[in-house]
């Protein structure tokens, strides 16, 4: 593991938020490049992902803590977050209300911005889960297959896991996937939401699926009390949420205008695009 990758005079620089700042980064400018597309500004969009990042950020740290709470006993480290120690869920969750709340600010379309959004976050959570396993956290469970690795026990300072899946890399190559499945709909989008909630419904497929082989804070059932992983339950409601409003919004039918790209060329039919039957 290289949680430190390197130091500039007394301050280390962590290789998780190195990596953090590289999804936001490409994310960022992946999202701005097609604001044109849905009716945004660029620089509208950096608006929004940096505000969205923060609260990202806040919501994934208090997500760690509520499973964690030995961090209560102890709260300066709550905010050491270059140590690790962030939950999904709750960086999902605090990222959309600081997005949703920035795009009302500023009078923006919120589920346009969602469905632009959804390919970022994924190609974020990739580089993220690539910080993580730099950092030596979220690994999974013991395995004896070729490719397994040790790493620094949780419950044990100074001890070194038993060969165990990477399952950091996992995660990473199911966001490059997921990343590579969303950007299509793109340019085949129906209805507004629709990209956020194949987003959606993809990642909490992957999650539970990645919960049977993924050990330590995420791997018990603390909060739900359930025979499966607090993580996996959320996993499964996520899912069932998200494909119900994809169906909801399906039927409803109805065409979204999107922005052409400046390099786009103009229907054959020189017809505009179809209007929108209802904002979402």
């Amino acid at each position: 593991m290289r949680p430190i990758l390197f130091n500039i005079g007394p301050f280390p620089v962590h290789a998780w938020g190195v990596l953090l700042m590289i999804g936001f980064l490409l994310g960022g400018w992946r999202a701005a490049r097609n604001a044109p597309r849905y009716g945004f500004k660029p620089e509208d969009v950096w608006d929004v992902s940096l505000f969205g990042l923060l609260g990202g950020v806040v919501g994934g740290r208090i997500g760690f803590v509520v499973q964690e709470p030995r961090f209560w006993e102890r709260l300066p480290d709550m905010l050491r977050i270059w140590d690790g120690g962030m939950a999904f869920y709750g960086g999902l969750l605090g990222g959309i209300l600081a997005g949703v709340l920035t795009c009302r600010a500023k009078g923006m379309r919120v589920a346009d911005m969602a469905d632009l959004a959804a390919p970022s976050l994924a190609l974020g959570y990739l580089f993220g889960r690539i910080g993580c396993f730099l950092n030596g956290c979220c690994y999974g469970g013991s395995c004896d297959l070729p490719w397994a690795v040790r790493f620094p026990d949780e419950h044990f300072a100074g001890g070194l896991t038993p060969p165990s899946h990477p399952a950091q890399l996992y995660s990473a190559l199911a966001g490059l996937l997921i990343f590579l499945l969303l950007l299509p709909l793109e340019n085949r989008r129906q209805f507004r939401g629709q990209i956020m909630y194949v987003f959606l419904f993809l990642y909490g497929l992957y999650r539970f699926a990645i919960e049977i082989v993924r050990a330590g804070a995420s791997s018990d059932s603390a909060i739900t009390n359930l025979p499966i992983t607090d993580a996996q339950a959320f996993s499964l409601l996520l899912s069932f949420v998200a494909a119900g409003l994809y169906l909801v919004f399906a039927r409803r039918g109805g065409g979204v205008a999107i922005e052409p790209r400046a390099d786009a060329e103009k229907p054959a039919s020189g017809k505009a695009p179809i209007a929108p039957s209802a904002s979402v």
